[in-house]
């Protein structure tokens, strides 16, 4: 078993974001949940640590494995700014795993530190439109979306074709498909100065300005464009006894207002 070296630095600065699922296409709420920090450990290399939290009980389609996988981040780099493929890698974090990975069809056990990267691949010129009107970065497992990230093909020839490689809650099943439970570390390189494609980094004020940006400017991706995560929370559904109280209180005020009116009479 190799292990790639990762990074797990957490500076004052970083920024921990929320995502809630909509499907996409009608804006259902799914029930998944994700989890992202952005961090920066220097001004060339923005680390990630991306976390799947869905609870299978909240998910609104556990049954169908491929959509339940988180797939993908996306985010608004300052237009001035790109992400390179040479340097950027994704890791399995600490207290993950794989599930269902096998290596030439035999299967393997990778921990926390193995690196991931082949199954990842990332958007490092142009954007992908999500529907919303803006243009987003993407680290994505899904090919026709990304360049492929260099490294040893960890998942035979299943690498980069979809939901596989992804990440899945140990709350649901994997359907047999080769998963992250449920957590990877992506460091991620940035060139300042696309024009002269000199690699530069990002000033401290620059970097601080694309973290404060982050809540409004990323979103993350489960399956193939079946849902979208954002920073909005869907409403919260009422209890079923909240509901058999306020249906009590509406037929008692009928009641109520029956009795007045059989009074006057």
């Amino acid at each position: 078993m190799t292990f790639g070296f990762f990074l797990s630095t957490v500076n004052a600065n970083a920024v921990s974001i929320d995502y809630y699922g909509y499907q996409n296409g009608s804006g259902t709420p799914t029930g998944q949940t994700a989890t992202a920090v952005f961090d920066f450990i220097s001004g060339t290399q923005l680390q990630i640590t991306l976390t799947e939290t869905t609870q299978a009980a909240a998910f609104s389609n556990p049954t169908d494995v491929s959509t339940g996988i988180l797939t993908g981040i996306g985010f608004l780099l300052p237009n001035y700014a790109r992400l390179v493929v040479a340097g950027s890698t994704v890791t399995i974090a600490p207290t993950s795993a794989s599930v269902g990975f096998k290596i030439k069809n035999v299967p393997a056990d990778l921990r926390a530190g193995s690196n991931v990267s082949f199954e990842w691949g990332l958007t490092d010129s142009g954007e992908k439109q999500i529907g919303n009107g803006s243009a987003y970065d993407f680290v994505s497992t899904i090919a026709a979306q990304v360049t492929q990230l260099s490294g040893l093909n960890r998942d035979s020839g299943d690498n980069i074709s979809g939901p596989q490689g992804g990440l899945l809650n140990d709350s649901a099943e994997n359907g047999g498909l080769g998963v992250i439970d449920s957590s990877v570390i992506m460091l991620l390189t940035i060139d300042a100065d696309p024009v002269t494609r000199g690699l530069q980094g990002l000033t401290n004020a620059q970097r601080n300005t694309f973290l404060s940006s982050l809540t409004n400017k990323s979103v993350v991706e489960w399956g193939a464009d079946y849902a979208f995560g954002r920073t909005t929370p869907p409403p919260p559904v009422p209890e079923p006894a909240t509901m058999l109280l306020l249906g009590s209180g509406l037929i008692g005020l009928a009641g109520f207002g029956r009795k007045k009116v059989f009074k006057k009479a």
